[in-house]
């Protein structure tokens, strides 16, 4: 747990309220877990406190920075719907990433009393308490655009969007650009893109991935974000190596190329 929270604040002179950055695509499988904990890990690398939360109910973020769910006192559940300080649940991992943990409760989220449109703010609300403490906070969100998704993206003021390099490329920005709308007129919520994720597939074709981007950019024109950055990830099972023994690539393997492109995306996240 994070345990004294006041005494471990940083200097006065560095206290500034985090970033919050949301990842987001209403597919599953789409690397928003795998941007978000290597990410993180370069972050942490470069001196910057970071909180990663896992609002999954599957839990790979959990995972994936080397925690049990099984062995947790406490998860985001708990302070969604139990009213648990997040301070309690929050916990530092091995690589030094900080971690708010899903569990499995989180499957049960629509079956509560979460319909409530003031229920959405409860993370953003809870988040007021920690934002001082850390530089960045980053959240791990499921697919769909369930109540779970909207919670995540009101406590955010800014999202990054993987999109796989394939033929959906197109209906995946159409479709984001219909639910950010919605929840632009139903709730107000205004959400800055910063990063659009171009991820590569197992067997890379690069004439193709220059025309999704092509496409990416033309779309972000036409929609007036033309400033948004587009970053390329290509595939390597060192992701899914690091994964599997629970630390980021920026603690795994450094200095392999899909290492050093996460390490560019959070230099990129440094000078916003």
């Amino acid at each position: 747990m994070l345990r004294n929270m006041t005494t471990r604040k940083r200097d006065e002179s560095e206290c500034q309220s985090a970033k919050t950055i949301a990842f987001v695509h209403h597919k599953g499988g789409t690397g928003k877990t795998t941007s978000a904990l290597n990410i993180a890990g370069w972050l942490t690398k470069m001196k910057k406190k970071v909180l990663v939360i896992d609002l999954d109910p599957q839990g790979n973020a959990t995972t994936g920075l080397g925690v049990d769910r099984r062995a947790i006192d406490g998860s985001i559940y708990d302070v969604l719907f139990v009213q648990k300080d997040i301070r309690e649940i929050i916990l530092e991992t091995d690589s030094g990433v900080f971690l708010a943990p899903s569990s499995l409760d989180l499957l049960a989220a629509e079956t509560h009393k979460f319909g409530n449109i003031n229920n959405t703010r409860i993370l953003k609300e809870n988040l007021s308490s920690v934002e001082t403490y850390f530089d960045f906070i980053l959240i791990d969100l499921p697919p769909g655009s369930n109540l779970l998704v909207i919670t995540g993206i009101v406590a955010s003021e800014n999202i990054i969007i993987p999109v796989d390099a394939g033929v959906f490329a197109y209906e995946t920005m159409e479709n984001l650009k219909t639910f950010m709308v919605a929840l632009s007129e139903e709730l107000g919520v205004e959400a800055n893109i910063m990063i659009i994720l171009l991820r590569g597939n197992s067997i890379p074709i690069f004439g193709a991935m220059r025309e999704v981007k092509k496409f990416l950019r033309e779309f972000l024109i036409e929609n007036n974000i033309p400033s948004v950055k587009i970053c390329t990830i290509l595939f390597s099972s060192k992701i899914y190596k690091a994964q599997m023994r629970g630390m980021p690539i920026s603690h795994y393997a450094p200095h392999s190329i899909v290492g050093r492109a996460y390490k560019e995306i959070a230099k990129e996240l440094l000078s916003h």
